[in-house]
C-alpha cells in the first residue's frame, strides 16, 4: 500500500523529532526523542495506526480491530532517527512509522490544529468595536480571508465591508468557506418587515438578545448577515459577548450558574408548517467542563415544565442572566450600512436590535448559516496554502 499514507507529502523531519532510543515495555515501546523527552507508545495503538493499513487514496483506516487480541506484542522492532519499524504476529509486511508523524501525534498531546484558537473575552481584551475585514481581499488573498476567520474564532464577530452592491454578494462570500445550512427558514432568509410574520425579526420591532433557532437539535454555528439595504431610522444591530456574560455570571452567581449547566430548558417553535422541540441546557460546557456556547432566547423558551421546587430556582437563575445580558456595559451597538456584513458565532455572540420605523426607507438584510466545523476546514486549508 506504500511507505507511508498519512501525508501525500513526507515533511521535513526537525532535529527534535528524531528518534533518540527505543525501548520496549510491558504494554508498549518508550520512545526519547532528541529533545530528550519521552513518550511511550502502546502495542495496540501503533497496530491500530499501521500506516500499512490506510487506504492509499482516502487514507482511511482498513484495519478491523477486533481482527487481534489487545495484548498483541511485536515479534521484532527496531528504529533510526528518521523512523520506527516493527513486524506484527498477524501480517507479513514490515511496518513503518516515520518519526515526525510518530512526534506530532504522540499519545498524551492533542495534535496541533491550526483550527483551535482560543476565544478571548470581550471585556479582559478591552474589545469595544468589531474587527473589519474587506471583501475583495478576502475573496482575492488568501491570508486576508485567514485572518478573518482567525479573528471570527477569537472575538466571535467580525465585519466584513465593501460587498458588491447586489442582493447575493453575502451569498458569494459564503461560498469562500464552505457548505451553508438549511433550515426552517430554506438557506437563505430575507430579514424584511412583512405583513404575517412568523418570527419576530420578520418586523419592525425591538429585538433583545438572543440565539437563533434554539429549538433545533444542533444550534446553528455562524450567521452570516448581510446589508443589502439600510435606510430606515433606527434598527440599530446589537450583540453581547456571551463569554464575558457568562464568566462574570459563574463568579457572581455560581449556584445559578451551575443550575443553569445541568437543566434542560425547553425551546420551541410553530407556524403552519412546523412543530420543532428540543431541550437543552442553556449554559453550554464540553466535556472539560470549560464554556462553549449560551444557547438563550426568551422569546421561543417553551411553558417551563419543572417541578415546583425547581421552577423557582430556574426562574432566579434565568432571569438574573437575562439582566445580565441586556446590561447595556456588555455590548457593542452598530448600525449596519448597505455593502456590509457582520458574520458572528451564533452560539456565542447574542444579537438583537433596536425598533425601526419600516415607513422611513427600505431596510432589507439577507442572511444564512454556515457551521463552525465549515469555518474550521477552510481555516485548516488556508493554513497549508499559506505554508
Amino acid at each position: 500500500m506504500g511507505e507511508n499514507a498519512y501525508a501525500t507529502q513526507r515533511p521535513i523531519i526537525n532535529a527534535f523529532m528524531k528518534i533518540q532510543q527505543v525501548k520496549a515495555l510491558q504494554r508498549g515501546l518508550m520512545l526519547t526523542w532528541a529533545d530528550g523527552s519521552s513518550n511511550e507508545l502502546p502495542y495496540i495503538w501503533l497496530r491500530d495506526n499501521d500506516p500499512l493499513e490506510l487506504h492509499p487514496r482516502t487514507h482511511e483506516r482498513v484495519f478491523d480491530l477486533t481482527s487481534v487480541e489487545l495484548t498483541i506484542e511485536p515479534e521484532e522492532f527496531s528504529a533510526d532517527a528518521e523512523g520506527l519499524r516493527i513486524r506484527w504476529p498477524d501480517k507479513d509486511d514490515l511496518s513503518r512509522y516515520d518519526a515526525t508523524w510518530l512526534y506530532d501525534h504522540r499519545p498524551g498531546r492533542r495534535r496541533d490544529d491550526p483550527a483551535r484558537i482560543s476565544k478571548v473575552s470581550w471585556v479582559s481584551a478591552g474589545i469595544t468595536s468589531i474587527p473589519r475585514f474587506d471583501a475583495g481581499s478576502c475573496q482575492h488573498e488568501g491570508n486576508e480571508l485567514l485572518r478573518a476567520l482567525q479573528s471570527l474564532k477569537t472575538t466571535g464577530i467580525i465585519l466584513i465591508e465593501n460587498l458588491d452592491d447586489d442582493l447575493d454578494a453575502g451569498k458569494r462570500f459564503g461560498d469562500l468557506i464552505g457548505f451553508k445550512r438549511r433550515s426552517n427558514y430554506g438557506v437563505m432568509f430575507d430579514v424584511q418587515s412583512k405583513p404575517d410574520p412568523n418570527n419576530l425579526a420578520y418586523t419592525s420591532l425591538a429585538l433583545p438578545l438572543h440565539t437563533d433557532l434554539a429549538y433545533q437539535e444542533a444550534v446553528p454555528g455562524n450567521q452570516f448577515l448581510h446589508c443589502f439595504r439600510n435606510e430606515t431610522s433606527g434598527g440599530e444591530s446589537i450583540f453581547a459577548d456571551a463569554l464575558s456574560i457568562v464568566e462574570e455570571f459563574e463568579r457572581d452567581h455560581p449556584q445559578d450558574y451551575q443550575l443553569l449547566c445541568r437543566l434542560n430548558v425547553p425551546f420551541v417553535f410553530t407556524d403552519d408548517e412546523h412543530d420543532i422541540r428540543y431541550r437543552r441546557p442553556v449554559i453550554g460546557l464540553d466535556g472539560d467542563g470549560q464554556f462553549i456556547g449560551l444557547t438563550f432566547n426568551a422569546h421561543i423558551a417553551d411553558v417551563p415544565d419543572f417541578s415546583p421546587e425547581i421552577m423557582y430556582d430556574f426562574y432566579t437563575a434565568f432571569r438574573e442572566l437575562m439582566l445580565r445580558i441586556r446590561s447595556a456595559e456588555n455590548n457593542i451597538e452598530y448600525a449596519l450600512r448597505s455593502g456590509e456584513m457582520v458574520v458572528f458565532d451564533n452560539q456565542r455572540i447574542l444579537h438583537g436590535r433596536a425598533a425601526f420605523e419600516p415607513d422611513s426607507g427600505q431596510r432589507h438584510l439577507r442572511g444564512y448559516y454556515i457551521e463552525h466545523n465549515e469555518i474550521d476546514n477552510r481555516i485548516r486549508m488556508l493554513t497549508k496554502t499559506a505554508a
